[in-house]
């Protein structure tokens, strides 16, 4: 069955193939279903629930076949009157690094809808590969934009719009050893815990042997950098809107001591720099951290739970936008390809770790049944409590900032020499 915006859409390229003679197309033509493509970038494939992302040609055709079984997504191929396929994109040889080149090899890819990380998305639309959706959202229902997070769409935005919508998010959680905690008489983590509770369990998990040598690490807090402890804090690196350092502000410091102390005072973090810290996974599981600060689907190991971060002053969470869909600028059915965009979004909401929309993360436990309901809630709060991390030159900095601290360097002097870093990178 036709929809009314693909009639419009058929009657407009009627017109367009007209010339005095008549329609150069004959209308059954135009009325069969229009084909689309979607390729998914590489490196874009942990999205997925399970394993099957190692196989990410199937796991797309997965998602297809839902789709298509899904007759009543009203943006469905059906009622879009489309037929979409699904291929996984590999990279050439040389692999392209820089954005320059990854636009000029996506920009000769014939294909209509994306799957592109956030800060890839940005790169390619600012440089014409992929076309802004805001027009297309502009004459949407506004509940269809309200129904995502709003941290999450700004992170596909870029000079010129916004070029993707959000299919996944990794919100920051605390991931614990269940096994080691019941072992050690430490009850579970949950959302009742504050930071008092995080260096008392820490210090409690820590292991070391009669002569000092570190067995294992009650916790690893850095691996996503401090921003957790500021903004729990009621603090910030930067304020963009009047081009201010914040870190000399008093909350900043008190944030930046308390994560100096779990390295230095309590030695329950290890005092590693932010790229070293994801050596972390190459020990043996046993030796792992007892918790660590990391995203969801960053954490495969069996026994492990997770819960919400524990709170400071206030509960704050950085997520990052994981997965996002566009509309490649070459596509020939920009109209089509935007109903396809918004059926497969909405499938794909049942497939991913954690949904992007609003109503999908409510139903987190239908769409994964195996999921405990307090792990559920711990990601549903985590959702409602969410913030972006930063993408621009403050997240060098964040780095810079961990790095300092992580060799010993005092608040002081940190702080003073990430105001300067900010000062000459603006």
């Amino acid at each position: 069955m036709l929809t009314r915006r693909t009639l419009m859409v058929i009657t407009a390229t009627l017109a367009a193939s007209c010339g005095p003679f008549g329609s150069s197309l004959e209308v059954p033509q135009l009325l069969q279903p229009i084909p689309l493509t979607w390729h998914a970038m590489p490196d874009v494939y942990r999205f997925r629930v399970g394993q099957s992302y190692r196989n990410p040609g199937r796991m797309l055709s997965e998602i297809v076949g839902a789709l298509e079984e899904d007759v009543e997504n009203p943006h469905g191929p059906q009622s879009g009157h489309y037929t979409l396929t699904g291929h996984a994109l590999e990279y050439p040889a040389p692999i392209p690094r820089r954005f320059e080149e990854i636009a000029e090899w996506i920009g000769g890819v014939e294909t209509d809808i994306l799957s592109v990380d956030a800060r890839l998305a940005s790169a390619l639309g600012e440089r014409g590969v992929l076309l802004p959706l805001d027009r297309f959202l502009a004459n949407d229902t506004p509940t269809f934009t309200e129904s995502f997070y709003p941290y999450l769409l700004g992170q596909f935005r870029g000079n010129g719009g916004l070029y993707a919508l959000p299919a996944s998010a990794e919100p920051l959680l605390l991931h614990y050893d269940a096994r080691y905690f019941a072992q050690e008489n430490v009850p579970p983590a949950d959302e009742s815990w504050d930071w008092d509770d995080l260096v008392a369990h820490a210090k409690k998990l820590t292991r070391r042997s009669e002569d000092g040598e570190l067995l294992r690490w009650g916790l690893m807090s850095h691996m996503q950098g401090f921003w957790w402890a500021l903004w729990q804090n009621e603090a910030d690196v930067f304020d963009m809107t009047t081009g201010r350092c914040r870190l000399q502000e008093p909350a900043a410091g008190e944030a930046l001591r308390f994560c100096y102390d779990l390295l230095h005072t309590h030695r329950v973090s290890p005092a590693i720099g932010a790229q070293e810290s994801f050596r972390i996974f190459t020990l043996p599981n046993e030796s792992w951290p007892a918790m660590s600060y990391i995203p969801y689907q960053s954490m495969w190991q069996q026994g492990y739970g997770w819960a919400e971060l524990p709170r400071g002053n206030l509960r704050s969470v950085p997520v990052r936008a994981d997965v996002g869909l566009a509309i490649h600028a070459q596509t020939k059915h920009t109209e089509i390809a935007y109903i396809a965009l918004k059926g497969l979004l909405n499938t794909m909401q049942r497939f991913v770790h954690v949904p992007a929309q609003r109503d999908a993360v409510a139903r987190l436990e239908e769409f994964h049944p195996n999921l405990p309901p307090e792990e559920a809630a711990a990601l549903q709060r985590s959702m409602e409590h969410g913030r972006a991390l930063p993408y621009n030159s403050v997240g060098p900095t964040m780095y810079q900032i961990v790095d300092d601290i992580a060799r010993g360097a005092n608040v002081a002097t940190v702080v003073d020499e990430a105001c300067s870093f900010l000062r000459e990178g603006s």
